[in-house]
């Protein structure tokens, strides 16, 4: 049986006589102490059976012996003690008020519940205080939950704190006790240093002397302070610094007008294209530990196979096992970004070169471009860290470089990366080259970053050399189409195998250029060579107009259905130079392709522009009728002749072409120079898309010149139409020779 909470107070003349005092708070009721003429004190008895809250009303019911003990009469000891409780009725009537009721309802609740006014008024009161109990126990229990889950959030942010890597090293991070700022200072300091060494030492040789009065104390501290308001942009660069004080040397005729004037070499002799790189000593440090890491995860990358490495049957190559990887080498650039995929690929050829001049190639900017023409938009060495070892070796050379490798296609941005390449003998006849990007860290608009990629070079006998290349890259995928992004994931548009064909390629031309004779007799070796210059210019400009490289400003002027794109003229004559190009998918493999294209009779079909109808001279890379790398000089109805450069491998096939005028093949077969001749070059670039059920991915690429619109902004509808026409008219032709193929 429940029973309702509540007193019965019976009040007397030695009830009102007592001292009444609140003691204190059971959890449902009060306890009261009271005075008798015996000073006995009687403690009511408080047990607790059962609390149970009310779903119909919100309220709450308990069964209690809280008893309420009033003795009456003053004079008497013997007098009964009397238990009263609430009745349910009184509970339900009292709990029908508000919970503040005044006096006067007090007095009103008390005659209508035949209850004294302090009755009510004690269990009001010990109401107030059962609510208030129970709500600071919800909130306490909430405080504790929330204390909770924030110390769990912190045992797991110190738990991730501490398995968190180095993104440089990939070691753990160490808890440094310096302050940020205090170790900025103490890289400054550091650099300071050295300039100031550099200085002095600069010094003493103007002045002829081991001791000078420019190395005291007090010119030290002043050069400290010019040095430390160059670096913070107070003043003009160091150098400047400089040379303003050995200004004044010469006006107090400190220096003698024989002592030898000996001043540093200018960065523009070292290979450096731009005076904000110059690399500070932290910098410089930084750079040759992460070359060296990146060399040794290169030698490993080079020599470990299985399960590292997974051979692909249908290109010969062999692509990464990235949990494979991902286990055995730490991350030299920290975690790979967000929306970034990988791509890894690894090949291995036997060139016909030694390994020394592949690598004094490779550590040249403008030698690297011309080797990988088509794949490097451009190149340039921002700064020589290291020169190698002493007496002029390449090992040891460490390079800041900057290079656009490109696909050709505008439906891929080229991949601008900033890296460090780095060189080592490793034994005697055992080169090899590592690339590895840098400054990649929060970099906005960041497209690329190369992992250790490069290449292993060992000698073989008879001027050859085997050559090992790596190509590991991460890369934003989302600007790129969809009908590439298997193509490039694969490593066919950037991976180890194009660079290894494209560098067989190049070594193969150079020894067909250096040969007394070729498989025929038309042309003799300056003629070759010249043609082959005049073709590699051809080349590159084409590449540069699909892939928007080579640091040409193009504007476009419309991206449907071809893109067409207008620069100014850089040569004579004067004009708008117009590029229209468009990719498509054929449903072809890229060789079968190829060679239908270059089928003479069907050309018309395809060559709505030049109209080439028969070879006048042709030079072929080999004496093999299969290769199908050559360069041709093609007679057409007009009265021009028809430049044309074909080089075709595994991973792609190319057609470049471009109308040359008579006198200027006449140049040429003169022995004269052609190098400043204009070359506007069209032609074709075909890629697998996959297997060789895929189809290929074909680029169709024009330029033409306006010579009657004299700014680019001045094109007009009609251009873009006639253009657009063009464009259409070759991609139908090429599908038109495809149908007929398949039917035939």
């Amino acid at each position: 049986m429940h029973f309702v909470f509540g007193f019965i107070y019976a009040p007397d003349d030695s009830a009102h006589r007592s001292q009444t005092k609140m003691k204190g708070f059971g959890e449902f009721g009060l306890a009261l102490e009271s005075s008798e003429e015996h000073d006995k004190q009687i403690r009511p008895r408080k047990e607790v059976r059962e609390t149970r809250l009310s779903d119909a009303n919100e309220t709450f019911e308990v069964t209690s012996s809280e008893e309420q003990e009033i003795h009456r009469g003053a004079s008497s000891s013997s007098r009964r003690r009397q238990k009263y409780r609430h009745t349910r009725y009184q509970i339900q009537e009292l709990e029908k008020e508000t919970p503040n009721p005044d006096e006067r309802e007090r007095l009103e609740l008390g005659r209508k519940l035949n209850l004294e006014a302090n009755q009510v008024k004690f269990w009001f009161q010990n109401r107030r205080t059962h609510l208030k109990t129970q709500t600071d126990r919800h909130e306490n229990k909430i405080l504790r939950e929330e204390n909770d889950n924030l110390r769990l959030e912190n045992i797991a942010m110190k738990e991730a704190l501490r398995k968190t890597v180095c993104k440089n090293c990939g070691g753990p991070i160490l808890q440094v006790d310096r302050s940020i700022h205090e170790g900025n200072l103490m890289i400054e300091n550091a650099r300071l240093k050295e300039e100031l060494t550099r200085i002095t030492s600069l010094i003493r040789q103007l002045s002829g002397r081991n001791s000078s009065s420019f190395a005291t104390e007090s010119s030290a501290e002043f050069f400290l302070h010019k040095m430390h308001e160059a670096s913070v942009g107070e003043a003009r660069n160091p150098m400047e610094i400089i040379g303003l004080q050995m200004g004044n040397v010469a006006e107090k005729n400190l220096v003698s007008n024989d002592s030898p004037l000996i001043l540093p070499p200018s960065r523009s002799e070292v290979g450096v294209v731009n005076a904000d790189n110059m690399i500070n000593v932290p910098e410089k440090t930084k750079y040759q530990d992460l070359a060296s890491s990146a060399m040794d995860e290169l030698m490993k990358l080079g020599h470990v196979d299985a399960p590292l490495w997974n051979r692909n049957m249908e290109t010969g190559g062999e692509t990464l096992n990235f949990n494979e990887y991902e286990r055995s080498f730490p991350p030299l650039l920290g975690t790979k970004p967000l929306g970034f995929v990988s791509e890894a690929s690894r090949a291995t050829r036997v060139v016909s070169l030694r390994s020394l001049d592949l690598v004094e190639a490779l550590l040249d900017a403008n030698r690297w471009r011309e080797m990988f023409v088509g794949m490097i938009g451009s190149s340039a060495t921002l700064e020589v860290i290291s020169d190698g070892a002493i007496g002029g070796s390449r090992n040891g050379v460490l390079q800041l470089m900057q290079a656009e490798i490109q696909l050709i296609t505008p439906s891929v941005s080229a991949r601008v990366v900033k890296f460090i390449r780095f060189s080592r003998q490793q034994a005697d006849g055992l080169w090899a080259v590592v690339d590895l990007s840098v400054d990649t860290e929060g970099r906005e608009g960041l497209m690329c970053r190369r992992l250790p990629s490069g290449c292993i070079m060992q000698d073989l006998p008879n001027g050859f050399s085997k050559v090992t290349w790596v190509e590991h890259t991460e890369y934003d995928e989302g600007p790129v189409e969809h009908n590439y992004r298997e193509l490039v994931r694969s490593g066919v548009g950037f991976g180890a195998q194009k660079w290894i064909c494209a560098l067989l390629r190049h070594y193969e031309w150079l020894r067909a250029l250096s040969s007394a004779t070729t498989a025929n007799n038309q042309l003799d070796q300056h003629t070759r060579s010249c043609l082959k210059g005049l073709a590699r210019r051809m080349t590159s400009n084409f590449c540069a107009g699909v892939c928007l490289t080579g640091g040409q400003r193009w504007n476009l002027v419309s991206d449907a259905p071809a893109r067409i794109m207008t620069r100014e003229s850089m040569s004579s004559p004067p004009g708008t130079i117009l590029s229209a190009t468009i990719s498509v998918w054929i449903p072809i493999t890229h060789r079968r392709l190829f060679d239908l294209l270059l089928n003479k009779e069907l050309r018309c079909m395809w060559d709505v522009l030049c109209n080439a109808t028969g070879n006048v001279a042709h030079f072929p890379m080999s004496h093999d009728t299969n290769n199908p790398n050559s360069i041709s000089l093609l007679s057409s109805e007009n009265p021009v002749m028809i430049v044309q450069e074909t080089t075709s491998d595994m991973t792609g096939s190319l057609i470049v072409y471009a109308p040359v005028d008579l006198p200027t093949i006449s140049v040429m077969m003169n022995n004269g120079d052609t190098s400043g001749v204009g070359l506007l070059p069209c032609g074709l670039y075909i890629v697998p898309t996959g297997s060789e059920a895929d189809g290929s991915m074909v680029t169709v690429g024009f330029q033409m010149s306006l010579q009657d619109l004299v700014t680019p902004n001045l094109i007009t509808m009609d251009t873009i139409n006639t253009v657009n026409n063009l464009v259409s008219r070759t991609v139908l032709g090429i599908k038109e020779i495809v149908r007929s193929s398949t039917t035939t």
